[in-house]
C-alpha cells in the first residue's frame, strides 16, 4: 500500500517552463530539443514574431501550448506581470525562462525529487555566462546536436558574483519577482552546482545571434526606456562588438571546470 502511494505522489509532481519569445528562430530548435526532456509542459508566449517561431514550436513541442503576448512590444514590468499571471494558471514547479537560457541538470530525476526533499518552495539556481573563444576553433554548428556539446567557453558564477544571470524554480502561486526576474520577494534557497543555468549570451557568436540581439532595442516600449528597464537591448554594432571582445578576453572552456562539468559532457 505505502508503494503504491509513493508512486502517486510521484506522478503528482508537475514541472512547467513558461518563455516569451520574439524571432527565436535560430536558438528555439536547440532550446525546444533540450527542454521538453526536463519539463512536463511549456507555455510559449509568442511576442508578434515574424519569423518562424511559432511553426518551429509547434514542430519541436506538439504537446506544449503556443499563446499570443497580450503585450506585442517589449515592456519589462508588463512581460513580467504577464508571465506570473501565467504561473498562477498553473500547480507544480514552475520555472520561467528565455530563449538564450538553458537548464541543465546533472540528474533529471534527483533533481526533481531534490526540490520537495530540500523542503524548500523556491530554489535560486546559478547562471554561467557563455561567451565563444574567439581563438577557439569550433566545428560547423549541428542543430541535431545539443548547442552546449558544442559551445563550452565562459565564466563561472564566481567570476561575476554581481552579475545575476541565474533564475528561480518555485512552487509558489507566482514568483513574486523584481523586474527582470532576478530576484524575488519570495524566500529562496540557493540550490547546489548539480543544476544550474546557461545564459547563451554571447554564444554561439555569429550573425544569427547579433541580429537576434540588435532586434530587441526597437521593440522596446516607451515607458521601459524612461524607466531605464532593458536599455542595455538599445545598442549599436559596434559597441555590442566591443563588449563581445571584453568579454571574450576572459573566458574560460567549462569542460574544466569541477563542478559544472555535467552541463558540456
Amino acid at each position: 500500500m505505502k508503494n503504491r502511494l509513493i508512486e502517486k505522489e510521484e506522478i503528482i509532481i508537475t514541472t512547467t517552463v513558461i518563455s516569451h519569445f520574439y524571432n527565436e528562430e535560430y536558438l528555439l530548435p536547440w532550446w525546444l530539443a533540450h527542454h521538453t526532456k526536463l519539463f512536463d509542459h511549456g507555455i510559449l508566449i509568442n511576442k508578434g514574431s515574424t519569423d518562424r517561431s511559432v511553426e518551429i514550436c509547434k514542430k519541436f513541442a506538439p504537446h506544449w501550448e503556443v499563446r499570443d503576448s497580450v503585450n506585442p512590444e517589449f515592456d519589462a514590468y508588463a512581460t513580467d506581470h504577464e508571465v506570473m499571471r501565467v504561473e498562477q494558471e498553473i500547480q507544480g514547479w514552475k520555472m520561467i525562462l528565455n530563449t538564450t537560457e538553458f537548464l541543465c541538470v546533472q540528474d533529471k530525476n534527483q533533481f526533481w525529487k531534490s526540490l520537495n526533499e530540500l523542503g524548500g518552495r523556491m530554489y535560486w539556481l546559478e547562471g554561467l555566462i557563455m561567451v565563444d573563444d574567439p581563438s577557439y576553433n569550433y566545428p560547423d554548428l549541428n542543430f541535431g546536436l545539443p548547442l552546449m556539446k558544442q559551445r563550452f567557453h565562459g565564466y563561472l558564477p564566481e567570476d561575476w558574483p554581481l552579475w545575476r544571470r541565474g533564475r528561480f524554480i518555485h512552487n509558489h502561486e507566482h514568483g513574486s519577482y523584481t523586474v527582470g526576474r532576478h530576484l524575488s520577494a519570495h524566500e529562496s534557497m540557493i540550490y547546489p552546482p548539480l543544476a544550474c543555468i546557461l545564459w547563451f549570451g554571447f554564444s554561439p557568436w555569429n550573425d544569427a545571434m547579433r541580429k537576434r540581439k540588435l532586434q530587441i532595442g526597437p521593440t522596446l516600449s516607451e515607458a521601459s526606456k524612461h524607466g531605464g528597464m532593458g536599455t542595455h537591448h538599445i545598442i549599436t554594432p559596434e559597441r555590442l562588438e566591443e563588449w563581445y571582445k571584453e568579454l571574450a578576453r576572459g573566458t574560460k572552456d567549462l569542460r574544466f571546470s569541477d563542478a559544472y562539468r555535467y552541463a558540456f559532457l
